[in-house]
Formats: C-alpha cells, structure tokens, sequence
C-alpha cells in the first residue's frame, strides 16, 4: 500500500514592520526669556487632528498538532486503524487540529514514524496497537516533554495516556446473539495474534455463548477459542484477505454458521467466504455494515470499539489542559466506549425476543451483574464448558479413504469423536510436498494432537515438531523423533508371520507371493514376517511351498514404487499368478486393490493389510483368505484418550503387539470353511508361541 501522509497546514503570518530611522540637528542656546507681550483674546484654533498609528497584525497562534502512527494494518484497515483516524479527523474540523498520519508497513516502522513526529514537536502523538507498546514506551521515556496516548495499552510513562476498551462487554453480547441466531447449533471466531486486545473479544464472545446455552438450555458450540485453556485459533497476521477467507472456510465446513472474526482486514476474507454461502459474520472495531458495505448482506453486527470517541476526546482534553497522563481511560458499555451496531440488513431477522434479551443482559452488565471477563453471573461462576480438544490428522499421499492405514488411523479419530469432547479434522496429501504445508496449517489452528500417517512423513513432522516445541503430534509407523512427539510403532512381523503360516498352509499350487509399495521400514516388516512365517509352516510340515516377492538373504524383493496405482497392483498380481502364485499379499495399500481384482478374476486368494480388508473393500470380499490388522484406529483412540484425560506421554513409542491386542490376523470370512481345522489350531498355538517368546516373527527361519 502506497505510504501517504495528509496534512492540514494552518498558515503562520509574520509581519515584519520597517523602522523609518530619522536624523537628528544640532542643538542652539535658547533666547533669554523676556515678558510676553499682551495678547488679543481670540478663539482658539482647533488643533489638527492626529492621525491614529497603524496596527501591527497579531500573529496567528499555531494550531494544535497531532500526530498518528499506525500499526502495518494501514490507515484504510476499515478496522481500528480507520476509526482512530476518525476521531483527528473530527478533532481537525471541530477543533482547528493539525493532524497527520504515518502508515508503518512493517513494525520496523513503529520508531522511525515515532522519531518523526517527535522532530516535528507534534504536541500529541497517538499510536494504534498493543504492536506498538514497546516503541511508544521507549519514545516517551527518551522525550518525557512530549505527550503519548496508545490505543489497546496501558500507560507506561508518566507522559503516556493509556486508551483501553473493554470489548469483552460488547462481545458478550455478540456472543449471545451468535448463539441465538445459529441455525447449525456451532458458532466460531478466530484471531490475528493472541495478544490480549485480541483474545479480550473472544473471551467475551465464548462467555457470552455459554450465557446463552445456560438460560437456553442450549448446546451451541463454539469453535476457535476455548476460556477453559485460554487458547484458539489465530491466523498469525493482520492483513492476509486470503488467511482470513481460508479459516472461514474450514470453520464453515465444521457447522459454523456465524462467525467472528478478531483480525482487521483479514476477517473481509472471511466476510466474502460467508457471502459465497449465505451465512453471518459479526464485524470488530468498527461498524462493518458501513466500513465494507461491499458485504452488507453478511453483517449480522459489529462490536463497536469506539476509538474515535476515545481519540477525539483525549486531543479535546490536551487543548483545555485537562488532559492527565500516566493513567488509563476505559470505554465501557455504560460510558458508551463500546457497543453492540445495528443489525442492518439482519433487523427483520432478529426475533424481538432475542433482541429483547439482549437489551437485559447489557443492562446486567452495566449494573455489574455479569462479569463478560470472567463469566460469573451475581458474583457466580457459570459452569466451566467441557473442553474440546482438537485434533488434526495429515494423511499421506495414498489419501483418507485408502481403504488401508490412513482411512483405518482416521476411524480412531472417528472414535474419539463420538465417544470424547474432541473435534477432528483431517487433510490430505497430494504429494509429499503437502506435508510441511499440512503440518503448518494445523500449527496456526493451534491443535491439540497432530497425527501424521506413516514414515514417509518422518521429517516433516520431526521439523514441525522441534520449530513447535509446545505443539504435540503422534506419528504412525514412525519412531519419536521429539520430545513432543509419541510414536505409534505397530510388530507388524508378528501377524505376518501367522499370514506367511496360513498361506503356505492353504496355497494349492505350493506358490505364494508378496510385494511391497517403497521399500520403506513400515512396508518391509510385513515382507520379513510373511516370508519366516512360509518357512517355518514347511519346517513344521515338511513341505517346500515357494515365495516370490521378497527375500530376507538378500534383504530385497518386489516394489511397485508408489501406494497409489491399482493398475499397477493389477500387473504385477498377474506377473506373480503366471508364475504359478496363488496366494498374494501386497503391502501396498490402494495398489493392492488392482491385485484383488486380477485374483477375483482368476479365482484366487488374497491376504489383505492394515486393515479387515473384507470389510473395507468388500467388493472384492470372494478373494481375501485374511489380513494382517494394523489396529491404528485403537492406538489413534488410545492415544486421543490419552490427551483428554492428561496421561498422555510424548517422546516415547507405543508397540502395538499380539499380546497388547495392537496386530491381529482377521477372521476367515468366506474361507472359514475351506481353512482345515489343524491349519487353524496349529495358528493358535503360533499365536501364543509367539506372545511367550518362543518364536521371534523376525529371524525364524529367515
């Protein structure tokens, strides 16, 4: 934005008067005295009149200076930048002030605009922000002569007047008016930084929701701001449209029908998203209805943080000498210094009654009655809203509904859900580059639980993890990598080897077959497992059924390369069937589906991973013998649980074992028949050799 500076100049008149300077002749002796002769009485001649001196004009007495410094939202914020200006304004119009503004693009800014005004001898310099605290501070204790006044901050000099609003009162309000227009029963509001002139508004609006849901016997929620953690959701800026359009849009997406957002002109963003769906924002500041009419039809109201009150009264006061410094004003409900705006284009939609309500509670602030601060009622706290806790899942790039580990690690969100006061959501990723931007979106949410799934998301999440020490993530298939990172590392080896047991056992043609997706950790596990397990069926049973796809001698085998192509796995199930294989197992993911398919049409078996694959993809519920189960949705539950009621233990790794109930070998399904009752008991009893030790999945045999 261009930095512009308008001035109004009172002309100061300086007359210089020239001196004519006369010279003076040299001086004779008087004459001797002598008696006057007689004189004839006569009338006397009246004496010319003097001409009266010309008047020296008076110099004009210079105005009153002001000066404002802005923070980087600019002077045309349509916010408080903008609603400051008003009030010099009046103040230049009523008062004869000279005011000017400084425009601070970055908060680099802050001293040198201060600097400036201060060579300029303005007589009142006023700064916008608690952003600027520290340098209005520093530049009134280098210059105690000059005269300071900050919006949104103490007093800190004995030259420096403190502007405070108490927004939190007018936001109550909102609050309530939010939950009583709500059709979806969820409300939201997020914000720019939290710095109190920030979270003040939020307060008051959480508080003022709640009110309702008391008198209302109502549940509506609000989402972005939690008073019981004194936390939420901020965009990390005051001037990002597009930030301000994003988090409506995710909020939208979650219920929220009314929202309010506490961030400048980031919250015009949110105004043009809520235009695009018909839903209601609640402006800040300044009446928004009248500051961005481009949005009319959204402004449900304003809170009204009436600084140009403030800020005209404060130069008023500094011309009759009333003004006192060191101390703080503080625009309440009763003093007028904040509000509640008009409904606008929303007054025939407000039903009296909440309107009349809304007339009570404001007059019960005023007298005292409620705390907007605090939440108490009569000198009563409300009850304490539950905690919701929010949590944010990073799929990798086989996507949510893989049919495999993502769509498996999300029904443990799923879970936590229904069952504890937890919010979840999830994003996707495209490609590997998704998972920095992933990880930082949930970052700026401030989540509770980050859950990144599987190894290909280590060091992402090992980075977001160490630049975001108070931050706390849970990775799948990953070790801890942080002291704020729990593991959720899962013996796959354990229940393929029981897959290896069982296909050796049930393969007619003594050919059995594996591949992978990448040879990754996660994804070679199952191959090591699943090649002991044939192994050790044919030392058990003496028989020499064959393996292709993998062997653990050269610690090397068969990779499609990716998670994602189910014509891939196609192609290399019927590589493998000509071969002579008649039970596969693709650790692969979605790819695996494309070999499901290729083994329904050849009418052969296949053993699924991650999840009950008869389950996920039953479509192709004819070829699956089995699957290994990755019981990530009950380690992902576990460890949500783990959060809510505070056990939650981060820097370490949890081992999801056949012991623990963390892997499993799933039920027959179509096959409980066809599986010969010695090969199912001989499994039982791997199982439990298995669990005491007597068999290790990842070197018998190998």
């Amino acid at each position: 934005m261009q930095k512009r500076l308008y001035v109004v100049l009172m002309a100061l008149v300086v007359i210089s008067m020239l001196v004519a300077a006369c010279g003076g002749q040299e001086a004779t002796p008087a004459p001797a005295p002598t008696e006057a002769p007689a004189v004839e009485q006569v009338e006397p001649t009246a004496a010319p009149a003097v001409e009266e001196p010309t008047a020296v004009p008076a110099v004009e007495e210079a105005a009153f200076s002001v000066g404002q410094v802005t923070d980087v939202g600019g002077i045309d914020d349509k916010s408080f930048n903008q609603t400051a200006w008003r009030g010099v304004e009046k103040a230049m119009a009523e008062l004869g002030v000279d005011g000017v503004f400084l425009e601070s693009q970055q908060q680099t800014d802050y001293e040198k605009n201060l600097n400036e005004f201060i060579s300029q001898n303005k007589d009142l310099i006023i700064t916008v922000g608690f952003l600027l605290a520290d340098a209005t501070k520093a530049a009134a204790e280098a210059n105690p002569d000059a005269k300071f006044a900050i919006i949104d901050s103490n007093s800190s000099a004995p030259n420096v007047k403190g502007l405070l609003f108490d927004t939190s009162q007018p936001s109550f309000l909102a609050g309530y008016l939010a939950a009583g227009m709500s059709e979806t029963g969820v409300v939201c509001t997020f914000g720019g930084l939290n710095i109190p002139p920030v979270s003040d508004f939020m307060v008051g609006f959480a508080y003022g929701v709640d009110y309702y849901n008391t008198q209302k016997g109502a549940d509506v929620e609000v989402m972005g701001w939690d008073n019981a953690a004194q936390d939420g959701t901020f965009t990390g800026n005051f001037e990002s449209t597009d930030d301000g359009r994003r988090f409506a849009e995710v909020f939208f997406d979650e219920g929220c029908d009314v929202i309010m957002p506490v961030a400048g002109p980031v919250g015009l963003g949110s105004a043009a998203a809520a235009q695009e769906r018909g839903l209601a924002v609640i402006g800040v500041d300044t009446d928004a209805f009248v500051s961005a009419p481009e949005f009319g039809d959204v402004w449900l109201s304003s809170v009204l943080k009436n600084m140009d009150v403030a800020v005209f009264d404060t130069i008023k006061t500094a011309i009759d000498g009333t003004l006192t410094l060191g101390d703080d004003y503080l625009g309440t409900l009763a003093n007028g210094g904040v509000g509640l705006a008009d409904f606008h284009s929303f007054a025939d939609r407000v039903p009296q009654e909440l309107q009349d309500e809304l007339a009570a509670v404001t007059q019960d602030i005023i007298s005292g009655k409620i705390n907007t601060r605090t939440g108490e009622v009569g000198g009563v706290a409300m009850p304490e809203p539950e905690k919701i806790f929010t949590v944010g899942q990073v799929t990798d790039v086989g996507g949510i509904d893989d049919k495999s580990f993502n769509q498996t690690a999300w029904r443990g969100a799923e879970q936590a859900m229904a069952e504890l006061p937890v919010e979840a959501v999830f994003l996707e990723s495209q490609q590997q580059t998704d998972y920095e931007k992933n990880l930082n979106e949930f970052i700026s949410q401030n989540k509770d639980l980050i859950i990144t799934v599987g190894f290909l998301l280590a060091d992402a999440t090992k980075a977001s993890a160490e630049a975001n020490p108070e931050a706390k993530f849970a990775i799948i298939d990953s070790p801890s990598s942080a002291p704020n990172v729990k593991g959720l590392l899962f013996d796959v080896a354990q229940p393929s080897f029981l897959a290896g047991y069982l296909a050796a056992g049930m393969s007619e043609t003594g050919v059995v077959c594996t591949y992978g997706g990448i040879n990754i950790p996660p994804v070679v596990e199952f191959m090591i497992g699943y090649q002991n397990g044939v192994n050790y069926y044919n030392e058990q049973n003496g028989t020499e059924v064959q393996l292709l796809g993998w062997d653990n001698a050269a610690n090397d085998g068969v990779f499609a390369g990716n998670f994602e192509s189910t014509d891939d796995g196609r192609r290399l199930a019927e590589v493998f069937f000509d071969e002579g294989c008649d039970v596969i197992f693709p650790v692969a993911g979605p790819v695996g589906l494309g070999s499901a398919a290729a083994a329904q049409e050849r009418g052969l078996m296949m053993i699924g991973v991650d999840s009950d694959q008869y389950v996920s993809a039953p479509e192709f519920g004819d070829v699956f013998l089995s699957s290994v189960l990755k019981n990530m949705d009950a380690a992902v539950f576990d460890t949500i649980s783990a959060l809510v009621d505070g056990s939650l233990v981060l820097g370490d790794d949890y081992l999801g074992t056949l012991a623990n109930g963390g892997v499993g070998l799933a039920s027959y399904h179509d096959f409980e028949d066809r599986v010969p009752a010695e090969l199912t008991a001989q499994i039982e009893q791997v199982i439990q050799d298995i669990i005491d030790g007597n068999i290790d999945p990842k070197a018998t045999g190998s």
